[in-house]
């Protein structure tokens, strides 16, 4: 089926809705952090938090996108058997992580973000380490087979809302019990996803042949071929937003880091409309890709990117003038974060203004090529922020976040327009 311009508004709009109050439950989750802890306390959680994006990702080793490109394509009769092998890829991965991480806690906390009051969060950090990397193959298993509503739900809303309860019913005074609030909530989430997946898709793991064991080597190496691409990209993704905030905890204390972080929630707030769109086109970007159907690629691609100009646009221009009425009510103590969301929303509004070039890319198969492009500007970008932060500062960490998240993306449209749009020009075997 085609994804018309009327079924792109429609389901969009009920999506960017459902984001729109998800994001509002983040909100009013770090406004009433913002109240019940201290500057210091908050900046500590929001270090564990970050550090938990990280370990996260080392986790989930890049099957994100795998299983949602590979699910996509799959029949009925193949869904559970790629399912259940990511699944259970990904369960040993997050659990070998959670173990190194409770091993080394102590130094990591003290040696490299020189943060001793972060050693008593690791245990949590580990655990939800395990939690949302399985949350992460429920979801996109979803979002591969169309239940895009049930997938955002599942993806931090519900671990939003029942967090919200907790610290209103029960209020915190330390960084630690917020995260207890946090993974107890996000334990909720993944066993209702357990229940989603299994009654949407009774009928496909009752169709499931047990694999031979060369069938399942034959499997495991053609996920695996994608996953350390992808692995790469999700990591250098991740490292662009985020790593500025894990360099900074070892030049500035946790007051600075807290309104830092804050201040990097709020501008991904222009990234929603774009993460709306990924989740209803990547999975037909792939299919219209394995089709050979470019001209109806192109199609999509073009009608998207408009929207999300425009969404952009706009929704740079009102975040711009609102900030510092928004961080007004989280108090006083964040409202020297304004100046810096305002230069991370250049680096949004080019996140949206390019379109989904990234999933474009790696739906396309170009994984290949996308993680060169990514590794070299990453790298480019800590190798600077490692110089000028420890002599800069805050200021220093979000102008070279914004550049870095403006090239990236500039990189990848440019690849788009010459290997997808003309791909008829084009070997993808030149490709190294």
């Amino acid at each position: 089926m085609a994804l018309t311009n009327k079924y792109i508004v429609k389901k969009g709009s009920i999506l960017l809705a459902l984001k729109l109050v998800a994001s509002a439950l983040a909100l009013l989750f770090h406004y009433l952090l913002a109240k019940q802890l201290s500057a210091t306390q908050f900046g500590l959680f929001s270090l564990a938090m970050t550090s938990l994006l990280f370990t996260s990702a080392f986790a989930k080793q890049g099957l994100e996108q795998v299983t949602l490109k590979f699910i996509a394509i799959s029949s009925s009769k193949t869904m559970a058997k790629w399912y259940i092998l990511f699944l259970g890829y990904v369960l040993v991965s997050a659990s070998f992580i959670a173990l190194l991480l409770l091993f080394v806690a102590k130094p990591i906390s003290i040696s490299i973000f020189k943060q001793e009051q972060l050693i008593p969060l690791i245990s949590l950090v580990a655990m939800l380490t395990v939690i949302q990397a399985a949350l992460a193959i429920n979801v996109n298993t979803l979002k591969a087979k169309e239940h895009v509503t049930s997938a955002m739900l599942l993806n931090g809303f519900i671990t939003f809302l029942l967090t919200i309860f907790a610290l209103i019913y029960y209020p915190v005074t330390s960084a630690y019990y917020a995260l207890l609030y946090f993974s107890l909530s996000a334990s909720i989430a993944i066993v209702i996803s357990f229940i989603v997946i299994y009654t949407k898709f009774n009928l496909a793991f009752s169709l499931m042949k047990r694999p031979t064991l060369s069938e399942l080597k034959q499997d495991f190496w053609a996920f695996s071929q994608v996953s350390k691409n992808l692995f790469v990209i999700s990591l250098m993704a991740l490292a662009t937003s985020q790593i500025s905030i894990l360099i900074l905890s070892a030049y500035a204390p946790l007051d600075i880091i807290g309104g830092y972080s804050l201040a990097v929630k709020l501008s991904l707030l222009l990234s929603y409309p774009l993460i709306v769109i990924n989740a209803i086109t990547a999975s037909r970007y792939a299919t219209l890709y394995h089709k050979n159907n470019i001209a109806e690629f192109k199609t999509l691609a073009f009608n998207t990117t408009k929207g999300l100009f425009i969404l952009g646009s706009v929704g740079a221009l009102i975040l711009y003038f609102s900030v510092e009425f928004i961080l007004g009510y989280l108090g006083e103590d964040y409202l020297s974060a304004a100046l810096i969301v305002k230069i991370l929303l250049v680096g949004q509004w080019f996140n949206l203004a390019t379109g989904s070039v990234v999933s474009m890319l790696i739906m396309s198969g170009y994984e290949k090529l996308h993680r060169r492009n990514t590794l070299i500007l990453t790298s480019l970008n800590i190798t600077v922020l490692f110089i000028c932060i420890p002599l800069y500062g805050v200021i220093a960490a979000a102008i070279i976040t914004s550049v870095a998240m403006a090239m990236k993306n500039l990189t990848a449209l440019f690849y788009v327009n010459k290997y997808i749009y003309q791909s008829n020009k084009f070997n993808k075997s030149k490709i190294h």
